[in-house]
């Protein structure tokens, strides 16, 4: 089975974004990512024995013990690869604590044998695949912020005419608890 962690996007965000793919759709060519598959990646895992299955879901509720949920903001388009032939992105302007819950997932993974893609991590939304960038993209994003609450693992079956995404495990962070006042 083909594994990958990510975090889950609050509606105002994949409101926010849904509202970039449709300005994109008219200015740039390309394989669009369906609104309901948006998520930031924070581990690829590849294809995986699906007996390992558990194993990567006990990494992901370990990483994520004891972390609060967070606030992000999004930010500007990226993109990676050729501009006539590129992945185009949005990234964050505030990325909150995706960075390090990426870094806890991946050495979580890592301590149970895992292998996966170990590119540097870059907290990103892919929005396009194959995006005829020659001339140029849009440059002004849809910005919202929203609370990130929910990372999952997930199998990824690219066998249809777009992927669909299965989640294994999810993982709800719970809510800080701000203003806390110890005890007398």
């Amino acid at each position: 089975m083909r594994l990958f962690v990510a975090a889950e996007l609050p509606k105002e965000l994949a409101d926010a974004l849904a509202e970039t793919l449709a300005v994109l759709r008219g200015n740039v060519r390309g394989r669009f990512v369906a609104p309901d598959s948006l998520h930031v990646t924070l581990a690829f895992l590849g294809n995986v024995e699906s007996s390992r299955a558990d194993a990567a879901a006990e990494s992901l509720e370990e990483a994520c013990r004891g972390v609060n949920s967070f606030d992000v903001t999004l930010g500007e388009l990226g993109s990676f690869g050729r501009r006539a032939k590129a992945t185009l992105w949005q990234g964050f302007s505030d990325d909150g604590d995706l960075p390090e819950l990426a870094h806890a997932v991946r050495e979580s993974l890592r301590a149970r044998g895992f292998a996966f893609d170990a590119k540097s991590f870059i907290a990103h939304v892919t929005l396009m695949r194959s995006a005829d960038l020659s001339h140029g993209m849009l440059a002004a994003p849809y910005v919202r912020t929203g609370r990130i609450d929910t990372i999952t693992l997930f199998s990824s079956d690219l066998s249809a005419d777009r992927p669909a995404y299965d989640p294994v495990c999810r993982v709800k962070l719970p809510e800080p608890l701000w203003g806390m006042q110890p005890l007398d």
